[in-house]
């Protein structure tokens, strides 16, 4: 691989930040001691100070585990009740309180979203049927590195159903998820935590903030060393996440940077055998006998961000984000390879050995200009990218395996690569966005945005082939009416469109350079609710989401892609949080009805035709109940009912994963800076099967048996 000419070194910078950060903030939490019996300044008694993305707000408590406002849906502070979309929160309370050390286990609770095994290396989910690879966001700004994010550092996950293309861009044709980041509080204080479980589970963390100068900083740490429920299941990790803030020029500089390092077993789980996983223990491996040297995924992720924000007048606000990411993942895998086979009387699969490394650089600048009028709440904003991507796939052997009897050996690994391309993506965007107030009780919300998206892929193996290219001109457009027959209460109808490349996000080829994007269109009628003390929310959304001119072979030519295909999603989502019985009862709660088709496809996979079969990952049915209650005395109980219908693992509908219930009980207390809290996990010790690949059958991604765990948490 090309040496680079320039290589962001956002780890550097973190350490610098990490440094700085351990030498103010020690006198300052002192300080905050000292200072313990001080009378502070308070506010008014009917109002609070909410933590949002990289603002902050006034306005009443919301629940626990709920959330009052967002800025992922609009890219303005709105009130989620005056958002024409539906939209999920899952704030830090409730990520504490489910144990939370993995995104997929977060996204799980949330209605209308299935998991996907992501090869065994990367956070991946479907929403509403479609998949959601490229689709995440960090702080606003798109994060599609292939990769496990820790939640360490995170405030909270917003995950916005339907589609997004007017604020964001490319992609999100089911939706999409933003990671709202911690940052740094005027208040000196800190937390460390540790964490074990009895499946090997060990994990440090520590969050330090407060004044450092002449403004506030925050350094965010995590390390984990743990065995897993799998047959050499191992995850290995670290993240340190530093960020200050300070005035300048009138307003406030925001900078953030985070280094974090991954590896992992790359396990893609069990096979399928009778149309379903197969029936062996769910620790059972089917790669090499030495995972931690032939089937491994390494992972190193860099970002930098730097946000300007500053009131220009009283009505208008300038917002400006610079984020350059550094990202390189080095995998290798021994998997199944094709459909059993019975030889013998034994039932056998093929397997093969292969890796694939990526390199790849990115800088991104969004412009954000937000004028507020008696009726206009009016966004113009800009966006410029670009993204380097380096990648190659290499080949090796391995031995077929019994699946019912596998005995494991080591696989030969070719280093030498099958194939290698170096993609350069570049996007420029104009949007612009309304929120208008047509009266007392009917808003609107209208917006378009236009895209210049380009894409050029070349052959780094062989530099006598021509470099592919492709652009695409895009309009995306958005448009909400919501009718409030109370401040507590509306009701709105919303339509919006987005659109997909043909590449995706991998690199383009001789099959699909010619195709046009893939389209989706989201139509959507809701309902919302807030009581006016902002302790109970509840909403329900119904939808069609259908997109097109999917890429499917041509029938007239095999080698070739035509998009001529069409997959489609009706549904219905609910969702609650409360606080309930003088706040004593806190309530999260989700369910979905998802009916998922692929409508229309010329594609034909293990001898069955796709048309008219049922989309992947889409269960019918899903539905997440947690609540906790507060006993006195310090101590707390909670329990998680999760309930998940059959779905199938493919488009074929060959292989089926089988509906499951679970459930988990925990145990808190709280004695003054000491909290903790005892866990288990999966009580019943269900046998299920909680994600499989989505594009072939085999990859079954089993759930965690019994789990007991202990969390401890000291705050000072």
């Amino acid at each position: 691989m090309s040496a680079l000419p320039y290589r962001p070194a956002p780890a550097r910078l973190a350490l610098a930040l990490l440094s700085l950060c351990s030498l103010s903030l020690s006198p300052s939490l002192a300080f905050a001691a000292e200072s313990a019996d001080e009378p502070a300044a308070e506010a008014p008694a009917d109002s609070q100070v909410h933590q949002l993305d990289q603002i902050q707000v006034r306005g009443v408590a919301g629940p626990k585990f709920g959330a009052e406002r967002t800025r992922s849906a609009t890219k303005t502070d709105t009130a989620l009740i005056e958002v024409p979309q539906a939209i999920t929160v899952l704030p830090r309370a409730l990520i504490d309180a489910q144990g939370g050390r993995s995104l997929n286990e977060m996204l799980a609770l949330v209605p209308g979203v299935g998991l996907n095994n992501g090869d065994g290396q990367r956070d991946q989910v479907a929403i509403r049927g479609f998949s959601a690879l490229a689709d995440q966001y960090l702080d606003g700004v798109r994060d599609d590195a292939m990769y496990f994010r820790d939640l360490a550092n995170v405030e909270r996950i917003e995950v916005l159903k339907g589609t997004a293309a007017m604020l964001f861009g490319r992609g999100s044709s089911g939706g999409l998820i933003n990671r709202v980041s911690k940052q740094p509080l005027d208040t000196a204080q800190g937390k460390l935590r540790l964490y074990a479980d009895s499946e090997g589970g060990r994990r440090g963390e520590f969050d330090l903030t407060g004044p450092l100068g002449p403004g506030a900083g925050r350094v965010v740490g995590a390390l984990e060393d743990s065995e897993t429920f799998r047959e050499q299941g191992f995850i290995e990790r670290w993240l340190i996440a530093p960020s200050y803030r300070f005035e300048l020029g009138g307003g406030q500089l925001l900078l953030q940077a985070s280094a974090q390092r991954d590896e992992r077993v790359t396990d893609f789980g069990m096979p399928s055998l009778f149309g379903r996983p197969v029936d062996m223990p769910i620790d059972t491996y089917y790669g090499s006998s030495d995972a931690r040297h032939d089937d491994y995924s390494r992972a190193r992720v860099n970002i930098f961000n730097a946000t300007y924000s500053k009131a220009l007048s009283e009505q208008l606000d300038l917002r400006v984000t610079l984020r350059v990411t550094d990202y390189e993942l080095d995998r290798r895998n021994t998997l199944i390879s094709g459909n059993p086979f019975l030889r013998n009387g034994r039932w056998l699969s093929a397997r093969r050995h292969a890796g694939n490394t990526r390199d790849q650089q990115a800088w991104f600048a969004q412009t954000d200009l937000v004028y507020e009028g008696e009726r206009h709440r009016l966004l113009i904003g800009s966006e410029l990218s670009y993204e380097r991507k380096d990648q190659a796939s290499y080949g090796g052997v391995a031995t077929p395996i019994d699946l019912l009897n596998p005995v494991l050996d080591r696989p030969r690994f070719n280093p030498r690569p099958e194939a290698a391309a170096r993609s350069r993506l570049r996007n420029a965007a104009v949007y612009v966005q309304d929120q208008i107030a047509l009266s007392a009780q009917w808003k609107a919300v209208v917006g378009a945005r236009y895209d210049d998206y380009r894409q050029q892929t070349r052959d780094t193996l062989n530099p006598a082939a021509p470099a592919l290219d492709r652009s695409d001109r895009e309009w995306s457009p958005r448009l909400g009416l919501i009718w409030m027959p109370s401040a507590q209460q509306s009701l709105y109808a919303s339509w919006g469109e987005s659109f997909q490349p043909s590449a995706e996000s991998l690199p383009l080829s001789t099959v699909n350079v010619d195709i046009s994007p893939e389209t989706t269109s989201n139509r959507e009628v809701g309902y919302k609710f807030a009581r006016a003390d902002g302790l109970l929310s509840f909403d329900v959304a119904v939808f069609e989401t259908e997109r097109e001119h999917i890429k499917t072979t041509d029938p007239v030519d095999p080698r070739r892609q035509i998009g001529v295909g069409t997959q489609r999603t009706r549904g219905a989502e609910v969702g609650l949080a409360a606080s309930l019985l003088d706040q004593r009862l806190d309530l999260y709660a989700g369910y979905a009805y998802l009916d998922g088709e692929i409508t229309k496809s010329n594609n034909v996979a293990s001898g069955v035709a796709l048309q008219g079969r049922t989309s992947p990952l889409t269960p019918r049915h899903s539905a997440s109940v947690y609540a906790e209650y507060a006993l006195g005395r310090g101590f707390s109980v909670g329990g998680l009912a999760q309930h998940v219908a059959l779905q199938y693992a493919a488009p074929t509908n060959l292989s089926v994963l089988p509906a499951f219930t679970r459930f988990d009980f925990n145990l808190r207390y709280q004695s003054g800076p000491w909290d903790w809290r005892l866990r288990l996990e999966n009580a019943f010790d269900k046998r299920y099967f909680a994600s499989a690949h989505g594009s072939v059958d085999g990859f079954n991604a089993p759930g965690a048996p019994r789990t007991l765990s202990l969390t401890m948490d000291y705050r000072f």
